[in-house]
């Protein structure tokens, strides 16, 4: 069907907006297993320290680490669909500074983990240390991820020039 010449171009084409969705998706399921986790395992007031199991029963701890190992995933696959994302939107989008963005939020992505990784290693106390210690995991998973989409961009701008 045609369309009216006063119709815009939409911004994001869908497949862009989908990926961004599911990647929000898969974040989110992330932290919500960490809270979960937190919370079966947390101090005196969790309700995994006032239940014994039997021999041979599931464990409460057994259930946080299924429960960690699914927020795992997630993020992995959260920090996955980011790069795809990134990369969708450099190829819709043919913005002059493009690569100048991308690159600065890679630099700072990537400023942003070593920074949280000498932080990290000065705590003593190890719940900070340990909340360090995965922020830096996670700026440096979506610096990686952000570099396909960063030298796409670098391409196509030079390939412009030319």
């Amino acid at each position: 069907m045609p369309r009216s010449p006063l119709a815009h171009a939409r911004s994001v084409d869908r497949t862009t907006a989908a990926f961004a969705v599911l990647t929000l998706a898969a974040f989110g399921l992330a932290a919500t297993a960490r809270a979960a986790v937190e919370w079966a395992t947390a101090g005196l007031g969790a309700p995994s320290r006032y239940v014994t199991t039997p021999p041979g029963d599931v464990d409460v701890f057994d259930t946080a680490n299924a429960i960690a190992a699914f927020g795992a995933c997630s993020a992995g696959a959260g920090v996955l669909l980011f790069g795809v994302t990134l990369v969708l939107a450099v190829r819709r989008h043919s913005a002059r500074r493009l690569p100048y963005v991308l690159g600065f939020c890679t630099l700072a992505m990537v400023v942003g983990s070593v920074v949280a990784g000498f932080a990290a290693a000065a705590q003593v106390d190890y719940d900070t240390a340990a909340g360090l210690v995965i922020l830096r995991t996670a700026l440096a998973g979506l610096a990686a991820a952000s570099l396909p989409a960063l030298g796409l961009a670098a391409l196509r701008a030079r390939a412009r020039r030319v």
